[in-house]
């Protein structure tokens, strides 16, 4: 088994500029440091064992390179409509902006102390838990907690990607903002097991357990509405109801959610 972690690394009078999680297990970070006189380019790799890892679990979400001149962004979906709010959500975020970040292309598992996760397919997601409970092993295992900016970036991306592998641009939107029973682990989906199915299930554009179950998200700071979003939907839900983009609003910090998995990234940079 292979071993990698995510760690937040601060250097001053310096900028990350790149990041690349080898197949070993080892992070190497690229670093542009601005000298008195001129700039050069100098590397760190980072190594230590928080959180396990099989394989090459961690993706780069290109956040930063969605653009309002993307080809998928220029559907117009009908007023009203599921696709429009959404579309209406990740036009905002484009335009303010949002940095890469990295993110594990499955749900967590527990590990083998049950106070701790792990990344491995073929277990049952780690559900149980409150939102108290993630915020916490997010810090003892070197991630963060994914906000709704980045989720809403997330599903932009995949939109993206949808359309690059061949999809109708109104397939896409659809089966992510719509319907995501084509996508997702849901009771209308096909091959439904009406149950959890094991972590690293139902591959779309190299991210796995897209449905399944709900993903809790990052204390909503940016809107000041207090509390934190739960996103996408259940495997004991029709994907017309809670599909992807889905996001409902809850208060309770303290209570386990037996349904929902923490949703945590890897961030490039502080301003997500």
């Amino acid at each position: 088994m292979k071993w990698t972690t995510g760690i937040e690394v601060q250097v001053s009078g310096a900028m990350i500029t790149g990041a690349e999680v080898r197949s070993d297990g080892t992070c190497k970070l690229t670093i542009e440091i601005v000298l008195p006189e001129n700039k050069e380019e100098a590397t760190t790799e980072v190594t230590t064992k928080k959180v396990k890892v099989k394989g090459d679990v961690l993706k780069l979400v290109e956040a930063s390179k969605l653009s309002l001149d993307d080809k998928f962004m220029q559907y117009e979906p009908e007023k009203g409509t599921k696709e429009a709010r959404f579309k209406e959500s990740l036009t905002k975020v484009i335009q303010s902006g949002v940095s890469d970040f990295w993110r594990p292309n499955l749900d967590p598992s527990f590990d083998e102390t049950g106070e701790s996760i792990c990344y491995v397919a073929g277990k049952k997601p780690a559900v149980g838990k409150s939102k108290n409970w993630w915020k916490e092993v997010a810090k003892k295992v070197g991630l963060q907690e994914g906000t709704k900016k980045q989720y809403v970036a997330f599903l932009g991306c995949l939109i993206k990607k949808l359309v690059e592998k061949g999809w109708e641009v109104s397939q896409a939107w659809y089966a992510v903002c719509s319907d995501s029973k084509k996508l997702g682990h849901y009771w209308n989906s096909e091959y439904a097991k009406h149950d959890f199915e094991m972590t690293g299930s139902r591959e779309v554009c190299d991210f796995y357990d897209l449905g399944n179950s709900f993903k809790i998200l990052a204390e909503d700071e940016e809107e000041k509405a207090g509390g934190f979003w739960l996103a996408g939907g259940l495997y004991v839900i029709d994907g017309y109801y809670y599909p992807l983009a889905g996001l409902a609003h809850c208060n309770d910090v303290g209570s386990d959610y037996v349904d929902s998995v923490g949703w945590l990234v890897l961030n490039c940079s502080t301003d997500n």
